[in-house]
């Protein structure tokens, strides 16, 4: 496994060839000041960019034909020279050059389009590896290494499964035995032209020396696809919050990458939105917070930059990186080697976990509702994959969408058998055909409601749902029937759906008083909720909806939450151990974001104000007892109780982001 280092930034050169002076005002020692400025420890440099260019000389590829130095060797003898790590970019799935200069490289799409001529973005123009370009790309590959033997590795971008429809790939499909007219197989296909680029790619960029450390990027890391992510030696998480990723996109990736066995990073960016924004800037702020948030969830950090066409470093970007960097570089002795303490699982109901999906999107939208409802409340949780045991959890989530397959209902059972408890909804305790439940909540099925809009009801035992009046809730239920359960959610329906026949103001038709079947119910161990309340919490983000989940929370482990905190909704807490320096660290987040402005149709999502907190409770349940306590990295001790394993103490003040370490 590659050990990361904490401070790096990722220096993307996508230069036109229509640009002159390429480098011209490169200076070696303007560049080392920069990344002192920036307490850069780490840089990704350019060998080739989308556009196709190389930036060194090269007899595979094309030099920029404006530039007139050998950039690459004299940043990388920069790096060495203040001891910066300087792993090396090559696009993959991007090149320009290649592109036009073969056409027939390029995917062709089902419609037999390539790419329409007038359209402004190379994104249209994806390289088949599935083509004479993949040996092009090994070529390029090998050359940087065997040119730079030393070089801190290789990353290699834009990287997904393309369903190509050109004559050669019609042709092989068909000779391996896929059918081109089933969307299926095309994308199974897909998946093995994929692998062909893992296997040729890794090799090459471990062609000299077989530890050189490597990583295939595609915006996402993809969860449960084990054996893509073995091509990777380590995990780069890309989430530029203001790009449209938002700022819980990448606790969900982070708290799944830490259940692997690779070092792994955030990746954010210094722009108001996201890559390739020149003269973008956001607040330095913002940047404390999310390199904070990287190392709260147990990544090192990493910060996207874009270097102008004439090679000088951007000094005021540096001095924003910097701003985040020095505080990373107090931090980093209480980061590093850090195991999660969690004792909830949240299971994610993606689908098809095997194939590298990529992308932008985190996970299922009911991944996503549930991960933010327990962010919210502050619960530690992991993100497991499809392949994870159950085991060492006391809860686990099962969202709306879960498989019931056979071998999940052997984790699950296993799971309850040694008094393990689960939340789970919509379909994700029934069976495969949706027929009956595959683990009896204490309740039957029934059915499915005809309703498109029910109503929540509060009860005895969700004392802190404020509202006893029917709560509104999209998207229909299942009906079920107590047997063993106790009721912990009431369910009225609509008088009608709303149709052009029979409809009631602006919205719905209010809730009817004839008697329904329940929107919950609640045993020892199973809390089930009939309707798709993580998806719901997801699409609505109706507070009310994550009230109920925690009635449940609270009634299953008996009012003792692994944490208890006076923290806002808005603020996020997790707790890391190191093992070796006998101590936990507990991270507490707070930073509120607004939303101001659009980038792609999207709300840009920005932090911009640092509020302090003043006397912040927290109450941790921890297995080992605490001996002492105080505020890292200056070192304050801190006044603490611990009484039936919960440790608790109060922060007197914080800002962004506090690190408490608890030694044992």
């Amino acid at each position: 496994m590659h050990h990361l280092r904490f401070r790096q930034v990722h220096l993307d050169f996508h230069t036109s060839g229509l640009i002159p002076g390429i480098g011209a005002k490169f200076n070696k020692r303007q560049f080392q000041e920069a990344l002192k400025v920036g307490h850069v420890d780490s840089i990704t440099i350019f060998s080739k960019c989308h556009h196709g260019f190389s930036y060194h000389p090269t007899k595979v590829g094309q030099m920029h034909p404006h530039l007139k130095i050998d950039l690459l060797a004299r940043q990388i003898d920069a790096c060495r020279e203040i001891n910066v790590r300087c792993p090396i970019y090559l696009s993959a799935g991007l090149d320009e050059l290649a592109a036009f200069a073969n056409p027939t490289w390029v995917v062709k799409k089902k419609d037999g389009v390539t790419w329409k001529p007038l359209e402004v973005e190379w994104f249209v123009r994806i390289l088949r590896f599935n083509s004479p370009y993949l040996n092009y790309l090994c070529e390029q590959i090998e050359e940087v290494c065997q040119r730079w033997p030393d070089n801190d590795g290789i990353f290699l971008d834009i990287i997904g499964t393309q369903r190509d429809y050109s004559d050669d790939a019609l042709k092989e499909m068909k000779k391996l035995g896929f059918n081109p007219e089933d969307d299926n197989d095309v994308q199974s296909y897909a998946e093995q032209v994929l692998y062909r680029y893992f296997k040729a790619t890794t090799a090459a960029a471990q062609s000299v020396r077989k530890d050189n450390p490597v990583f295939h990027n595609s915006g996402h890391i993809s969860l449960g696809a084990r054996k893509a992510l073995g091509y990777n030696t380590h995990l780069e998480l890309e989430s530029l919050p203001t790009g449209g990723w938002g700022y819980d996109h990448f606790p969900m990736s982070a708290r799944y990458a830490i259940t692997q066995k690779w070092d792994f990073m955030g990746m954010t960016g210094k722009f108001h939105n996201t890559w390739g924004e020149f003269g973008g800037f956001k607040r330095a702020a913002a940047l404390k917070y999310e390199c904070g948030a990287m190392i709260a969830y147990g990544a090192k950090c990493s910060v996207g930059d874009q270097l102008h066409p004439d090679g000088e470093m951007n000094l005021d970007t540096y001095r924003l990186i910097g701003a985040a960097y020095a505080e990373v570089e107090r931090k980093e002795p209480w980061c590093d080697d850090v195991k999660p303490v969690a004792r909830i699982a949240l299971v994610s109901c993606e689908i098809n976990q095997d194939r590298w999906r990529g992308g932008q999107a985190a996970s299922a939208v009911a991944d996503e509702g549930a991960g933010r409802m327990l962010l919210e409340l502050h619960q530690p949780f992991v993100v497991l994959d499809t392949h994870a045991d159950w085991s060492g959890f006391d809860l686990v989530v099962l969202p709306d969408t879960f498989v019931m397959n056979a071998a999940n209902v052997a984790k699950a059972k296993k799971l309850l058998a040694r008094g393990g408890r689960i939340i789970a909804a919509g379909s994700a305790l029934l069976d495969e055909k949706h027929g009956k439940f595959a683990i009896d909540p204490g309740a039957t099925l029934l059915g499915r409601s005809t309703g498109e809009v029910d109503y929540l009801l509060a009860t005895a035992l969700t004392p802190n749902v404020e509202v006893k009046s029917p709560i509104v809730i999209q998207g229909g239920a299942f009906e079920i029937k107590p047997t063993r359960a106790k009721v912990l959610a009431g369910r009225r329906e609509s008088y009608f759906n709303r149709t052009w026949e029979h409809y009631c103001s602006h919205q719905h038709a209010p809730d009817s008083p004839e008697p329904a079947t329940p929107s919950a119910v609640i045993g020892r161990q199973i809390a089930y909720f009939a309707h798709d309340l993580f998806t719901r919490y997801r699409t609505y983000g109706q507070p009310l909806y994550r009230d109920f989940f925690e009635a449940a929370l609270r009634n299953l482990l008996g009012n003792k939450l692994p944490v208890e905190t006076s923290l806002p909704t808005a603020g996020r807490i997790g707790v890391m151990e190191q093992v070796a320096e006998r101590r936990y660290v507990a991270h507490l987040l707070y930073s509120p974001t607004s939303v101001r402005g659009k980038f792609r149709d999207q709300g840009i999502e920005l932090i911009e104000d640092v509020i302090p907190l003043r006397d912040t409770r927290v109450a941790l349940r921890l297995p080992k007892k605490v001996k002492t306590a105080r505020l890292v990295p200056d070192g304050e001790a801190l006044g603490f109780t611990q009484e039936d394993g919960v440790v608790s103490f109060t922060v007197p003040e914080f800002a962004a982001h506090q690190m408490v370490e608890l030694g044992y």
